[in-house]
Formats: C-alpha cells, sequence, structure tokens
C-alpha cells in the first residue's frame, strides 16, 4: 500500500516545532519541510508539471527524502506513491500515446547545421569543462579567450573567433584582479564592448539555470568562474545521492540548452593531482561532470614556465594537444603538443645524461625524470630508440645510452 504524502500531525510535530500546524493544510506543511512555497502548486490544477519537477530535482528530492527519513518514513514507500500518483495523471501512460521513434532514413535525408565553433578548434556551441590545476593559468586563458571573442580577433594568434557577445561570471577575481589582466593581456584596448562581467551567480539549483536561460538572450558566450562556486551547498541529503546522478542532473540541462540554443557555456573546474591514464579522468570529482559536458579543454603548466599544453577532448571536435606560450602578458600558440611535449622530454633525457655523466639504463633514465610504470617503460623504450636512431645518443656494449664524447670508453664500455 502506498504511503500518504503528508505526515501525521503527530508525527511533524514531534520533529518540528510550529504553534499552527492544525491549522495549515498538508500542502503548506509539505512546502515548510521542502523549504520552498512553491509546494503549494502540488494542489493546483498545473501541480502535475510540479510533481514531476521535484521527482526529478535531485537537489529537492533529496531535501524530502531527508525530511521523511527524519520522520522515521521509507524512502522507497514515498517514491512509490509520488510515482505512482505521476503514473494516474500522466495522459502519455495513461492514453499510451509515446513519442513515435525517428527512422535511420529520415535522420539521413536531413540537412542539419554545421556546427558553431565560436574558436575554431577549441571552443564550440554547447557544455564546455576548461580544468586545470590552482594558480596554474585557466582563469587567464579563459580571459585572454574571451577577450580575443569579443573583438573578433584570432584567439592566441592563431584560432579564428566568432565575434560574439561575452559574459564572464567571475566568482573568484573581483574588479582590480581582472582590470589587471585585461591591461596585461591587451595594455592599448580600452573599449571592448562585446565583453561583460558578473561578480555574483546564484547556485545551481537555486536559480544558476534560469539565469543562464536569461543572459543568453543577450550573450552568445557565457564563462562562470568557477564551477565549485556555483554548485548546490553539499547537505546530508545531497550526499545521500548519487555523486554521478547529481552532476548530471545540475549539469544535464545547462548542457541540453546550451545545444538547443546554440550557445557556448563553459565552467572552469579543477583537475586531479595525481596522474590518470585518461585526460577525461583529470577532471576533478565524479565523471558525471565531464558525462555531462560537450567538450573539455585541460589546461596545465610545470612551476612557473611560460608554456604550457592545452589539450582537446570533445564529442565533436577533434581531439587535439596546443602548446601556448605566455609573450608579453598574453598567450600565443607555439605549436602542437605531441611533437612539443616529444621534444621536451627528449631535450630533458639528454639533459640527465649530461649531468649524470655516465651512461644509463632507461630504468635509471625514468627515474632521474620522477617517472614509473611498465606502460612508461615501454613508451621510453620507443623515445631512446628514437635517439639513438637519430644519432642523439649512442650505446654502450651493454646497450646502455650514453652521450658521445666526455666519457671514459675504458671505463664505461
Amino acid at each position: 500500500m502506498a504511503a500518504k504524502l503528508a505526515p501525521t500531525d503527530e508525527e511533524l510535530e514531534r520533529t518540528y516545532t510550529a504553534a499552527n500546524w492544525h491549522t495549515i493544510s498538508d500542502a503548506e506543511r509539505l512546502g515548510f519541510i521542502i523549504g520552498d512555497t512553491n509546494a503549494l502548486a502540488w494542489y493546483s490544477d498545473d501541480y502535475q508539471a510540479v510533481l514531476c519537477k521535484f521527482r526529478h530535482d535531485s537537489q529537492v528530492w533529496g531535501r524530502v527524502i531527508a525530511a521523511w527519513q527524519d520522520l522515521r518514513k521509507r524512502p522507497s514507500d514515498l517514491e512509490a506513491a509520488v510515482d505512482a500518483r505521476l503514473i494516474q495523471v500522466s495522459p502519455t501512460r495513461t492514453n499510451g500515446h509515446f513519442p513515435t521513434p525517428q527512422g535511420a532514413t529520415e535522420l539521413l535525408r536531413k540537412t542539419l547545421a554545421p556546427l558553431r565553433c565560436f574558436v575554431d578548434e577549441l571552443l564550440a556551441e554547447g557544455l564546455t569543462i576548461l580544468a586545470g590545476k590552482p594558480k596554474k593559468g585557466k582563469s587567464y586563458l579563459a580571459l585572454d579567450m574571451c577577450l580575443s571573442l569579443s573583438v573578433g580577433r584570432e584567439a592566441f594568434m592563431k584560432f579564428p573567433t566568432e565575434k560574439s557577445r561575452v559574459l564572464y561570471v567571475s566568482l573568484e577575481d573581483g574588479e582590480r584582479r581582472l582590470q589587471r589582466r585585461l591591461r596585461q593581456i591587451q595594455p592599448n584596448l580600452t573599449s571592448p564592448q562585446n565583453l561583460h562581467f558578473l561578480y555574483e551567480f546564484p547556485r545551481l539549483g537555486d536559480g544558476a539555470f534560469e539565469a543562464i536561460k536569461y543572459y543568453a538572450k543577450t550573450f552568445q558566450v557565457i564563462v562562470i568562474d568557477t564551477l565549485g562556486r556555483v554548485l548546490p551547498p553539499e547537505t546530508p541529503a545531497r550526499k545521500s545521492l548519487s555523486e554521478y546522478q547529481t552532476m548530471t542532473d545540475v549539469l544535464g540541462e545547462i548542457q541540453k540548452f546550451a545545444q538547443d540554443e546554440r550557445k557556448a557555456v563553459v565552467v572552469i573546474d579543477h583537475v586531479r593531482k595525481a596522474s590518470v591514464e585518461d585526460d577525461g579522468d583529470a577532471i576533478i570529482g565524479s565523471t558525471g561532470k565531464f558525462g555531462a559536458a560537450d567538450h573539455g579543454l585541460i589546461y596545465g603548466r610545470k612551476g612557473e614556465e611560460k608554456d604550457g599544453v592545452l589539450k582537446v577532448i570533445s564529442r565533436d571536435l577533434e581531439p587535439e594537444r596546443f602548446v601556448l606560450s605566455m609573450v608579453n602578458g598574453h598567450l600565443e600558440f607555439l605549436g602542437k603538443g605531441e611533437v612539443y611535449e616529444m621534444d621536451a622530454e627528449q631535450n630533458h633525457i639528454i639533459k640527465i645524461l649530461e649531468e649524470e655523466g655516465r651512461p644509463m639504463a632507461i630504468p635509471d633514465i625514468m627515474r632521474a625524470m620522477g617517472i614509473a610504470g611498465d606502460a612508461h617503460y615501454k613508451r621510453f623504450r620507443v623515445v631512446m630508440h628514437r635517439l639513438y636512431s637519430e644519432d642523439r645518443v649512442g650505446r654502450t656494449k651493454r646497450g646502455m645510452y650514453r652521450l658521445y664524447g666526455g666519457y671514459d670508453e675504458d671505463k664505461f664500455p
């Protein structure tokens, strides 16, 4: 038997102290539990829509479940009651009217608009997660790209852009820091009229999605810096939900909206400290984050180096790695990442051989570079063979690698 949707007066009085429990309606009591006066709409003519919203909104439903558990009720009873009610009031279920599947022939005959790219090869319509380690320049990169978009010039002196109105939601950096960065990127630029800033924004589940829809009427590109500042606050109810499902729920509607409206929404996030095999796994937190996005941009640089690598992971854009270098306050394209990283690694190996002043085996070189693992060993064998084939290093009779000259051949045969 399905449970009642509202608890009894006695249960409410034991759990929540209020003088007027006996005088208010069940809908008002439920609204008090949920913390949302829209619960009154459950008993209005359009309560089905609100009921669907509460059942499928992970944040709201989590609060309902938490309150229900406080009353020593089983969550499954409440879910069964609500789902049964939805079946009763849903015409698509009771009348057997379901969407008609689209045939492959019909799909192939359609002429679809090409993917809208705001920055060629880097930023397309839909939801993009731009991630990187803290204090390593991801916000600076985003601002540099936004400035290029707003004036319609090539991003990073390489990638053509579609001139766009851009909204940058800066929740970590204030006016002073943004002004300084803008002047560093373009000292003589005084009036980029298509670039605007916000310093406050509601959280997801508390108006953020509605705010994005509102601002998307005016702006083609919206950047939110950072995702952590707009995620729902962590509550016991939220902890009880699947992290993957939570991320899918809160980001999924943004992703669908951005696709439908052909706008670009970029959320800036962090990457894990530990190394990972797959670039998509680098984004910190649940895989639901990256699963709900259309595109991923992962930016990283080491220490205070001027050069960094921007990795593109996308369902629609070609996967690529681009090297960007800081030149006079702005980022410039330097080359393709794979070639750059290969050269940088080879140069590092040669530098180690110079510093050690002796022949070294592959495991010794890997340890000196702070790299371990069988998968890396196989790759290093290829790298060392390439260096040997290009005559940049030599080999001893024992199969160890050395630089030419500067060694005692008798000591290191």
